[in-house]
Formats: C-alpha cells, structure tokens, sequence
C-alpha cells in the first residue's frame, strides 16, 4: 500500500491540479450514486445542521445546494491529499488569521491542544501550524494505526512539514512530552464514537445527543494544556488558517466530569465553525 500510494502521489503532482479536480469530482459523485447509505448519512446530517443555521428546515434546494458543494470539496480534498507537498513548496504559506490566539495559549507554558475537525483540509492545517512554528515548538498530530503501509504514508508526507505523529498503540506517551514542552499537539475531534465505547462520551451538538472520542479533553484535564479549535478554511482553491478563542471552563476535580466538560467546550466550538460553512465539513457517517 505504501508504495501504491507513492506512486499515486507522484503520477498525480504529474498532472495539472485543476484536472485532477475534475476527475476526483466525477469519482466522488460517482461514490455516492451508487453508495446509498453514505449519501443518506451526508443528507441527514446536513439537514440538521441547516435546520441549526437557518431556524428552520432546509429547503429540498438549500439541501441539495450544500451537498453538492461539499462533494466538490471532498473531491479538492482527495486530490491535495496526494498533491500536498508540491502545493506547499510552490506555494507561499498560507496567511494565519487570529495568530495571537496561539501565541496567547502557548503562553502558559504548558503546551496547547488544537483540535481539528474533518474540516476544509486538515493536512494544509497542519501546514500552516507547521511552517508558522517550525523550529520554535515541538509538533505533534494524533493519528489512527490505519496500517496497511497508511499509516506510513502519512507519517512520511507530515514529516516534510515539520509534524511528528502519535499512534494511540504504540506512542501515545509522547503526546504528554510534547505538551510537557510547550509544544503543540494536534487532535481530531468531530469522530462519532458508539455509546459503550470507554473513551467516548456524550455531548450536545446542533441540538442533538451523540457520543464523541474524549481523547483532547483528557489530555487537556491530565496537562492543564491550553485549547482552541482551529482550521483551513478554504477559500475557492487556497485557504487560510484559522486560529479559534482559547477555550475557557471550570474543572471540578472530578476527573470523569470535568472530560465531559472540556468535550462540550470543544464540540460546541466545532458547532461554531461547521455551522458558518457547512459545505466544508465531511461527515459521512451517521452522526446524529
């Protein structure tokens, strides 16, 4: 798999982007004709997004308006998975709106969570964060062992921008050192989790219950690191990062407790985010 996707990676940097664009959103539309079930949950849950945003229920045309453009995200996305490190290094940086923010939670010394979505592009996000602080803080990003030589890959692409990855099986004590440092960890959060799952817990999101991994939250509550929710947002074909407010909240000592907290804090955030532009938001499982 390792090798497949080196090849794919080079053949693609090959080719023009805007083509590959094309091709990835005939491929994507493609996907979800014939898939039902993973284009049943993107329009459930995005119906109920838009029925937050709007006050309302969607429109069948709002509906399908913001499906289709997300599709055409999703579809940009797949290709710059591939593309990243041409785009990066014949690009210049991407601009970082609300870069204080960062600056203002890492001041506390006790390093900082940024909790991503599945947002926009997640991979120019760690860019950003990367080519900002390169050499300055340490950087870290918790990834799934997806195996098959994935994980690999991964680790090999976000090596040339400067991020170092956590496997929950196998060096997850490093999160803690990187946080112990002052230096910057990266965290997924939006993943719907089942309910009997021991590290997820339950949450409102867009006036739902669902359960979510609490892994950001524990790592905050053992630390006492700083947290935003942070992202690319794309803007057309370029992007910019966007540094959330450093979350604030009340710990109780009790340890349980205070998880779902600091989880709430964070989802609500995300609701935030997903909310001013749902269309870059990729959720394809059913989450509510």
């Amino acid at each position: 798999m390792l090798w497949i996707l080196k090849f794919a990676q080079w053949f693609i940097s090959k080719l023009p982007i805007g083509m590959m664009y094309s091709i990835s959103y005939f491929i994507t539309k493609c996907f979800f004709f014939f898939w039902k079930e993973k284009r049943d949950n993107v329009h459930n849950n995005f119906r109920v997004i838009l029925e937050k945003k709007y006050g309302r229920p969607p429109t069948n045309e709002e509906l399908e308006t913001v499906v289709n453009d997300n599709y055409k995200n999703y579809a940009k996305f797949n290709v710059e998975f591939l593309y990243i490190h041409k785009l990066v290094r014949i690009s210049s940086l991407p601009p970082m709106h609300n870069i204080e923010r960062i600056d203002e939670a890492l001041a506390s010394g006790k390093g900082l969570i940024i909790c991503t979505l599945h947002f926009s592009n997640w991979d120019v996000a760690g860019a950003i964060i990367s080519g900002h602080y390169r050499g300055k803080r340490d950087i870290w990003a918790v990834a799934d062992d997806l195996g098959g030589g994935y994980s690999d890959f991964i680790q090999e692409s976000r090596a040339r921008y400067g991020i170092n990855i956590i496997l929950p099986n196998r060096n997850l004590k490093q999160a803690y050192e990187c946080l112990r440092s002052g230096g910057i960890l990266n965290v997924l959060v939006d993943r719907p989790m089942p309910a009997n799952d021991k590290s997820a817990v339950e949450v409102e999101f867009f006036d739902r219950k669902i359960w979510v991994a609490s892994t950001a939250a524990r790592f905050a509550v053992k630390s006492g690191a700083s947290i935003i929710v942070g992202c690319a947002k794309r803007n057309g074909n370029n992007f910019y990062g966007d540094a959330g407010p450093v979350l604030k909240y009340e710990l109780s000592g009790d340890r349980d407790r205070d998880v779902r907290t600091v989880t709430q804090v964070i989802m609500s955030e995300a609701e935030r985010i997903i909310m001013e532009n749902p269309e870059q938001w990729y959720m394809f499982r059913k989450i509510f």
